[in-house]
């Protein structure tokens, strides 16, 4: 029989420590963890800004989706063969691109997350064991990072600080929105910190990109 597969990732998880098994469900843990608030909140500050009524239950604001929110969807949420198939969340990104507050290529990179987000839901036996599936890195959990950070800083500059009455000219101009974190980033960012604490592949700050 001619050796054309080396089962490699299967001859460390027999032989090895688990150090490389143990990292991948860290940042398979992260990854999910990451995505799902990234998308409540993508998805909760478009459904917000055009929301058509606010209603509360159980202590939480719950939005009527808004005619022109459906209509994005409608235009800008189906995704091409291949893609996820979350259509509000892809309009509400597709939104925030139109406004500049993230790039094409940012874009892109969340649409090939997604469905990597969706394997490791599903498959996440078949990355860790088989050779032909890509593991997980720790820039795919630090780009999603960037990305949702980046977007809550679009908005707080944005939509919150030119839609606040005690926010004036000067306290805009001064105001250091490169800075600007969410309750939800903030526990993020240490989570990841302490979660790939000792990891030699990280750099100091595991929510900067190394270059």
């Amino acid at each position: 029989m001619t050796k054309t597969y080396e089962f490699n990732k299967l001859t460390r998880i027999m032989e090895e420590d688990g150090s490389e098994i143990r990292e991948q469900l860290i940042l398979a843990g992260l990854l999910l963890m990451l995505f799902e608030r990234f998308k409540k909140y993508a998805l909760d500050q478009v459904d917000g800004f055009f929301s058509s009524q606010i209603e509360f239950s159980a202590g939480s604001m719950i939005y009527r989706r808004g005619e022109k929110f459906k209509k994005l969807i409608k235009e800008h949420g189906k995704g091409e063969g291949g893609q996820h198939g979350n259509e509000a969340f892809r309009a509400a990104l597709k939104w925030f691109h139109s406004l500049d507050a993230i790039t094409t290529a940012e874009l892109s990179e969340i649409e090939r997350l997604y469905i990597f987000r969706n394997d490791i839901g599903h498959e996440l036996l078949e990355i860790i064991a088989d050779d032909n599936k890509h593991p997980i890195k720790i820039e795919d959990v630090i780009t999603t990072f960037d990305i949702y950070l980046k977007i809550v800083r679009w908005w707080v500059k944005e939509i919150e600080a030119t839609t606040d009455p005690d926010f004036d000219q000067e306290k805009y101009v001064n105001a250091e929105f490169d800075s600007a974190e969410s309750i939800d980033t903030l526990i993020l960012r240490e989570i990841i910190k302490k979660a790939l604490l000792g990891n030699m592949e990280i750099v100091p700050d595991p929510t900067k990109k190394s270059h």
